[in-house]
């Protein structure tokens, strides 16, 4: 899914505005308030004059142009660079409280441009602020419109079904109760249960589901698979450990399960979904790694929940 670079449009016209209306006023403050222009030395004076200068040129420079990628590759590179923008700001803030302080202390007069420079930098820190927050709500707004607007692919919707069985599983042992006595309801104690409430979940967003299909024999046995997706050409094998199916039985049977499937004709996708929900399954990521392979002819994904 394609995310439009460009996704935060309002607050980044916010920052422009202030950078277009305010540039030229700091230029005029970082010339005029320097010790040679008559204001003479005070406390901090370099690092105050400096602050006036950091402001004025990084603002004038990084931000004059916000575009988007011609400036800045993405807006999260934009954020980032206004975030330390803010940092390097809030670096001079003890330049300006000991100054200030010194001064006090001797109940000195504060000089024209502590005060103003001060001013142009707390101003500046508050709107580059302010353009943060509206940044993250703009962008927070438009990923749940991607997310409500996107359509997911046909693997995807399997593969939210399988990851979701567990708790579906879980949910039916709560049934309503009469006179006390729970209402009977469906128990997985084989792959035939398995099958039965995965069958059902998959009428959800699949209409021609076409079960046990005969594959071609394969080393001396012949294979039936247990769902087949025929519009989208994809096979779903089932399989639920027990006591005497754990990883090497599971990884031996869906190696000869993948070598007939990838001869299906009407099979372009093999989704193996092995329940296990005593958690029999000691290496799940080595059976994946085994098993998986995506290419343009023939894709084997492995889905061993609720361990993953």
């Amino acid at each position: 899914m394609e995310i439009d670079i460009n996704f935060i449009p309002k607050s980044r016209k916010y920052l422009e505005k202030f950078v277009h209306s305010n540039y030229r006023d700091f230029l005029l403050d970082m010339n005029e308030y320097r010790p040679s222009n008559g204001y003479g030395e005070f406390p901090n004076s370099s690092y105050i004059v400096q602050c006036m200068r950091e402001i004025t040129h990084i603002i004038g420079g990084d931000f004059s142009d916000l575009s988007i990628p011609e400036k800045f590759s993405t807006s999260e590179d934009l954020i980032l660079q206004v975030k330390n923008f803010i940092d390097h700001l809030k670096s001079f803030e003890n330049y300006f409280v000991e100054s200030v302080n010194e001064l006090t202390s001797k109940s000195k007069e504060i000089p024209i441009p502590i005060l103003t420079i001060n001013g142009n930098r707390k101003r500046t820190i508050e709107v580059f602020e302010k353009f943060i927050n509206l940044a993250e709500i703009e962008s927070d707004q438009r990923e749940g419109i991607l997310t409500k607007i996107h359509n997911p692919t046909d693997i995807e919707k399997v593969e939210n079904i399988l990851k979701r069985f567990h708790s579906v599983v879980n949910q039916l042992k709560n049934r309503r109760k009469e006179e006390g006595i729970p209402r009977n309801t469906i128990k997985i104690k084989d792959e035939y249960d398995v099958q039965d409430l995965l069958h059902g979940l998959l009428k959800i967003h699949f209409d021609d589901i076409r079960a046990e299909e005969w594959n071609p024999s394969y080393a001396g046995s012949s294979k039936r698979s247990d769902f087949l997706l025929k519009k989208e050409k994809i096979v779903i094998e089932v399989k639920k450990t027990r006591t005497n199916l754990k990883d090497k039985q599971i990884g031996e049977q869906l190696i000869i399960d993948k070598a007939n499937y990838s001869k299906h004709s009407d099979c372009k996708v093999l989704i193996c979904f092995v329940y296990d929900p005593e958690l029999l399954i000691k290496n799940p990521i080595g059976i994946k790694n085994d098993l998986k392979e995506v290419s343009d002819d023939f894709t084997t994904l492995v889905y061993i929940l609720p361990n993953e």
